[in-house]
């Protein structure tokens, strides 16, 4: 698990330590992230709207290479 918060410039960025509201993520399934976008969980998580390019940051710290959107 990782735990994710969301920094006042509105970028995500990861740390059990770090101030603030927190979500945690599972960090071994990419799918995670991607349904937690879909589900709009970050933006309930966090009490504040997340944006996609924050999440494709996110999915780029993880190891994770975003989906193509279409």
């Amino acid at each position: 698990m990782v735990r994710v918060v969301r920094l006042g410039d509105g970028t995500l960025a990861t740390g059990r330590t770090l101030p603030g509201r927190g979500a945690w993520l599972c960090l071994d399934v990419p799918g995670c992230v991607e349904s937690a976008q879909k589900r709009r969980a970050f933006d309930r998580a966090f009490r504040a709207h997340v944006g996609a390019g924050a999440v494709d940051d996110l999915m780029r710290v993880l190891s994770f290479p975003p989906e193509p959107r279409t």
